[in-house]
């Protein structure tokens, strides 16, 4: 089926000038429904339909504080497979695979930086847009780096070798104030 405007352009435009990128426009047109991967009848499980709700998959554990963001009255959260209508998939380091992605998907967020576990490549060619949350976790990058700094500048790994030598050695406890002042 050729859409209306498509219709309207081939009235009022010379044939000649459209035989060429007609035919491939009628090809594009024969789009089926849903991402070119079904047809109505597979839309999804009606049994778990909602009016009214959208359904959110997650897969992982998604942090409950960042969930309730989705007020319970226009979201339905389920994890994995429990999730048959998802509109939207959220996910962390789960591996996502082509088939675990329903007809019904309309986005995919990846919690974290990067989506390195997302076929993006895929899902563009399928319309379904890929985000990702950069600097989500920036205070985590940050606690770990002043726990490396402190690590690496009080030789607290050093201190923790010894103890276990001496503690192997049958020394810690006599050891232990004596070593302080090294």
């Amino acid at each position: 089926m050729i859409p209306t405007t498509l219709s309207i352009a081939t009235r009022t435009l010379r044939p000649s000038i459209l035989r060429p990128s007609l035919g491939s426009l009628r090809h594009m047109a024969d789009i089926s429904v849903e991402h070119g991967r079904g047809t109505w009848k597979t839309y999804g499980d009606i049994t778990s339909y909602q009016p009214g709700k959208f359904q959110i998959k997650t897969y992982n554990k998604i942090s409950p504080i960042g969930l309730s963001e989705f007020p319970s009255s226009q979201y339905e959260i389920k994890e994995g497979e429990a999730a048959t209508n998802a509109h939207a998939v959220l996910l962390r380091s789960h591996k996502l695979k082509e088939e675990e992605v329903n007809l019904t998907v309309r986005a995919i967020a990846r919690c974290g930086a990067g989506t390195n576990n997302v076929p993006v490549e895929r899902m563009t060619e399928l319309g379904i847009p890929v985000f990702n949350t950069p600097g989500a976790n920036a205070n985590a990058v940050k606690e770990l780096v002043l726990a490396g700094m402190l690590l690496g500048s009080r030789r607290i790994v050093d201190g923790v070798n010894h103890m276990k030598k001496l503690g192997e050695e049958g020394l810690q406890k006599e050891r232990v104030e004596k070593d302080k002042a090294m």
